[in-house]
């Protein structure tokens, strides 16, 4: 008989998952898998069961719960090298990764999809001997998303704008060394997040590149130096504070520098405090830390109409760009009102005047 290994966290997001654990199984015994059911207790406890298992029989795993059980999941078979299709049910508070797959909405709809078992290969990165497959970051972004999975799950998504007002106190700024691909960039930020964008957008799911987005910091003891003399590129520029590369491997605006690359080296030169990372949402090692993007290492089932529709809501709910200089603008009435008749006075078209010979109908007499 076929075997599936479904893996649970009873603790993830609302803890309702238990509730429809038999429901899982009938929906996959219907079609004759034997469902073999793991339920953790602690953390690492799944990474162990995986290690100790024998997968010989198994067709696939699935596991429940959120990002971070899913990485713990995904690191135990990269490590034993188990090349299984994995299944995400998303019983997490986010459920971000598993929303870009395609699966959210009723619980009913998603084990549908999952039993259809569409595959793909997704890629991974790998942060020192740490595996992920959504996002590593650290500095102020870190912070605010890194909540307990106790306060997570008793207050949702408000527990991350609650741990973001306290966060905002503490603004540590970082001056960071990033290169990617051999080039180098050196600056002053507040956060950075190396995430996989091939997921988080509509198209091909692998492209072997991370990207990697870095905003602006406050300064470091007085001016900050932006570029150091050692700078390995020939020509450079400083636009409002943060170093541009004219190679064109950076892309800087707005005081945000973003690179897509395979391979990534970031370190601290200057830091009021250690910088840790988080890495799929639970903490992971302090800086320096070398990253490096495996191309298509993890099979992953995957949802694709509703994949699509998913990134078209997206779409359609975007919210058009404000000026930042427009954004805290208020203005009375009666001064907009004056502004405006003042607008409408200048655009009024002027008469033009008549000559002499203009409008004139009279015949001139010899």
């Amino acid at each position: 008989m076929k075997n599936i290994l479904l893996i649970y966290n009873p603790k993830a997001g609302d803890t309702t998952f238990r509730f429809s654990l038999d429901r899982f199984i009938e929906i996959f015994s219907e079609k004759g898998y034997e469902v073999r059911v793991f339920r953790s207790r602690v953390p690492g406890d799944m990474a162990e069961y995986i290690q100790k298992k024998q997968m010989g029989q198994t067709e696939a795993i699935m596991v429940a719960g959120g990002t971070g059980t899913v990485n713990e999941v995904v690191e135990a078979m990269l490590e034993q090298k188990i090349d299984l299709p994995l299944g995400i049910v998303p019983a997490g508070t986010e459920n971000e990764y598993a929303r870009c797959l395609g699966f959210e909405g009723e619980l009913e709809d998603n084990l549908k999809a999952l039993f259809a078992m569409e595959e793909t290969r997704v890629d991974v990165g790998k942060a020192g001997d740490r595996y992920f497959v959504d996002c590593c970051s650290a500095g102020t972004f870190s912070s605010v998303t890194a909540v307990s999975s106790d306060v997570r799950n008793a207050f949702g998504k408000m527990a991350g704008y609650m741990k973001g007002a306290i966060s905002l106190k503490k603004l540590k700024p970082m001056k960071l060394q990033i290169e990617a691909d051999g080039k180098r960039y050196t600056g002053v930020f507040a956060c950075f997040i190396l995430a996989n964008e091939a997921i988080r957008k509509n198209g091909h799911m692998s492209t072997g590149k991370f990207t990697l987005i870095a905003t602006k910091g406050n300064q470091l003891g007085g001016e900050a130096k932006y570029l150091e003399k050692d700078y390995p590129i020939g020509q450079t520029i400083i636009r409002k504070g943060v170093v541009c590369a004219e190679d064109g491997i950076g892309e800087v605006e707005k005081g945000v520098l973003r690179i897509s690359a395979d391979h990534f080296d970031i370190r601290v030169l200057e830091s009021e405090v250690p910088v840790q990372t988080l890495i799929d949402g639970e903490w992971g090692p302090d800086l320096p830390l070398e990253v490096t993007i495996l191309p298509q290492a993890l099979r992953i089932f995957y949802n694709p109409v509703e994949r699509q529709e998913h990134f078209a809501r997206k779409e359609k709910a975007r919210i058009p760009e404000i000026p930042a200089s427009k954004m805290f603008h208020v203005e009375h009435p009666e001064k907009a009102d004056k502004k405006q008749k003042k607008k409408n006075k200048k655009e009024k078209p002027e008469k033009k005047k008549k000559t002499d010979l203009e409008g004139s109908n009279e015949e001139t007499e010899e």
